[in-house]
């Protein structure tokens, strides 16, 4: 059962490209659940309030994530505390569910995972690429954002190189969306076929 991990910058097509997977028969990791799940955990609450001010706390006691979006992604500094408190936790959780047995391929789609260094763990990685003015373009629509704040989350968003995989497919998302499917199509083709 090949285990392969799907990541790419915000508003690349990474989770239209995990979308397709899973209903071509991957088993489903999803990073950011766990993400979402982690920030909602008493512990990372407190620390998180005690890095950033009471400010990213929700009037229901959990984390505003837009007001610590504000936060992180003007400032370096402030990215690399958020992911110091949040990441090693998150990471576990998803070893955690990387180890779970299912039935077909296993997907891990999660945005920092060349963060985290899992690509040796992992049967091979899925880039999905987009230029900078498509992705503006993509946050514009679905998040409501204006461009200036659409480049200022993707000029906050870093992740390091791929290192060490053992498979490694480029997806490149700068056309239509039948572009991208006939792309993601023919990687799943060879994923599929991994013992």
């Amino acid at each position: 059962m090949p285990r392969v991990g799907v990541f790419g910058l915000m508003a690349s097509g990474k989770s239209t490209v995990s979308r397709w997977f899973r209903e071509w028969g991957a088993a489903l990791v999803d990073g950011d659940a766990l993400g979402w799940e982690v920030l909602r955990e008493p512990k990372i609450v407190a620390a998180l309030v005690e890095a950033f001010g009471a400010a990213v706390r929700a009037g229901d006691g959990a984390i505003d994530r837009a007001a610590l979006g504000r936060i992180v992604f003007r400032e370096a500094v402030a990215m690399e505390r958020l992911n110091a408190i949040v990441q090693p936790r998150l990471l576990e959780r998803v070893r955690e569910a990387l180890h779970a047995v299912p039935t077909g391929p296993l997907l891990l789609d999660a945005a920092m995972l060349t963060t985290w260094g899992l690509e040796p763990e992992l049967d091979g990685v899925v880039e999905v690429r987009a230029g900078e003015s498509a992705r503006a373009a993509r946050i514009v629509a679905a998040r409501g954002f204006d461009a200036a704040q659409a480049l200022e989350r993707i000029r906050g968003q870093r992740l390091p190189p791929v290192r060490n995989p053992k498979r490694h497919w480029i997806i490149h998302n700068d056309g239509d969306l039948a572009a991208l499917g006939r792309q993601a199509e023919a990687v799943w083709k060879e994923i599929a076929a991994l013992p």
